[in-house]
C-alpha cells in the first residue's frame, strides 16, 4: 500500500510541476484536445471548422473549460480554430473579428493578415472589454479581394457558466486532479510514516 502512495504521490508531482513548466500555448493545445465536441462545429461557410473559446485563467493554471458560441464574461480569451477540411489547409486565410451592432460590417477588433495554416490549427488571443454579439470572420481571397468564407459567432455576456461543452472533463481536469490527490497522497502517508516514527 505504501509504495502505491509513493507512486501516487509521485505521479500527481510530477503532472503538477509538467502543467506548470509547460508554455501557456501547449496547455491550450492540451486543454483543447480534452474539449473536442460537435457542437462547435461550423459548417455553412465556404469549409468546415471546429472553434472553441477559453477563458483565460488567473496566475498560471492552464485554461480548462471551453466554449462554443457563447462566453459568459469580458476579459482575455483564447481563440482556437480547426481547419477540418484538409484542403482548406493549403489556403491563405485571413482573420478579423469584428463586434456587430456597429454600423454595416461592424467594428473591427483585430484582424490577422492571410497565410496557409497547414497544421490546421490556429490559435490566437484577444481582449473583449464590451458584451455583445462577435463575429470571427475568415476570409479568403476571391477575385482579387478578401471576402468573408467562414463566418463564427460568438456572444460574450450573460453568465452562464461552463456551458460550452456540457461540463464534461477535459485531460486538464483530469491532470490538475491527478496532481492534487497526489500531493494530498504524499503528505497523507509523509504524516503517518512521522506518527510511527515518533
Amino acid at each position: 500500500m505504501k509504495k502505491i502512495f509513493e507512486w501516487a504521490a509521485g505521479l500527481g508531482s510530477a503532472m503538477m510541476i509538467a502543467l506548470v513548466a509547460v508554455p501557456a500555448h501547449a496547455q491550450l493545445m492540451l486543454a483543447h484536445e480534452g474539449h473536442h465536441s460537435g457542437d462547435c462545429a461550423i459548417k455553412s461557410g465556404a469549409f468546415p471548422v471546429s472553434f472553441s473559446a477559453y477563458e483565460k485563467p488567473k496566475g498560471e493554471l492552464p485554461p480548462t473549460h471551453a466554449y462554443c458560441d457563447h462566453v459568459p464574461e469580458t476579459g482575455e480569451l483564447y481563440f482556437t480554430v480547426d481547419l477540418t477540411d484538409p484542403d482548406s489547409r493549403e489556403i491563405p486565410i485571413a482573420m478579423r473579428l469584428v463586434m456587430e451592432g456597429h454600423g454595416e460590417g461592424g467594428h473591427e477588433i483585430m484582424s490577422i493578415p492571410a497565410k496557409p495554416y497547414p497544421s490546421g490549427s490556429i490559435t490566437f488571443t484577444v481582449n473583449l472589454e464590451e458584451l455583445g454579439q462577435y463575429a470571427l470572420l475568415l476570409e479568403t481571397e476571391k477575385d482579387g479581394k478578401m471576402t468573408p468564407a467562414v463566418r463564427i459567432p460568438v456572444h460574450v455576456g450573460g453568465g452562464g457558466g461552463h456551458d460550452g461543452h456540457g461540463g464534461g472533463i477535459g485531460m486538464t481536469e483530469i491532470a490538475l486532479i491527478l496532481g492534487v490527490g497526489g500531493v494530498a497522497a504524499f503528505f497523507l502517508l509523509r504524516r503517518r510514516t512521522s506518527a510511527k516514527m515518533s
